[in-house]
């Protein structure tokens, strides 16, 4: 099972882009190096379902 932590979204906002962060989400909910290996598609509705999340 996994843990998850939460971050400062200051802090998040301050030493990451959207990718650096989104590939960071990949990585707690897929796997480590998920952003290279997983199917163009997945990743696609991945990043677009995380951005969305974000949009004010």
């Amino acid at each position: 099972m996994k843990t998850y932590t939460l971050k400062s979204a200051t802090k998040n906002q301050e030493t990451n882009t959207v990718w650096e962060a989104f590939v960071e989400y990949l990585e707690t909910v897929y796997f480590e190096g998920a952003a290279d290996e997983l199917d163009k598609e997945l990743l696609e509705f991945e990043y677009e379902s995380y951005k969305s999340c974000y949009e004010k």
